[in-house]
């Protein structure tokens, strides 16, 4: 397996989750200004990503997977004597998704104003505000 990253994004949940696993991997930076990976591949093909973005996880049978979510099931399900995630039938895996969505959609959004000079005072304000919001309910 091939783990497509960019050091410092959200890629780095699913290198823990390979990390942890156990499972032989490779990694490959991604530049995400070119889309060129390291090896001076051009990651948004069909075969890496068209989306342009990481994480992407390339099993050795040559499919992709994209989003992190599904990236950290599929690696849980490989090893499931790790615990990585709950078995797939069980409620605590319905619960887990569901934690993988809010974290996904709703805190990880949030981060993407704080590092873009583009933004202004103001959206950066309103997105400070909405993460404080909802790492308090984490919490």
């Amino acid at each position: 397996m091939k783990l497509f990253y960019k050091a410092g994004a959200c890629s780095l949940a699913s290198h823990i989750a390979l990390q942890e696993s156990g499972l032989p991997f490779e990694i490959e930076a991604v530049d995400l200004k070119t889309k060129v990976t390291a090896s001076g591949a051009d990651f948004t093909k069909i075969k890496i990503n068209a989306k342009g973005y990481v994480p992407v996880l390339q099993l050795d049978s040559g499919e992709v997977l994209t989003e992190g979510p599904a990236i950290m099931q599929y690696i849980a399900d490989q090893t499931p004597e790790k615990y990585l995630a709950p078995l797939a039938d069980a409620m605590a895996r319905y619960r887990l998704q569901g934690w993988l969505t809010f974290i996904g959609t709703e805190l990880h959004k949030n981060f993407s104003p704080l590092f873009n000079p583009a933004v202004n005072a103001d959206w950066k304000a309103a997105a400070t505000a909405n993460l404080e919001r909802r790492l308090s309910y984490v919490a």
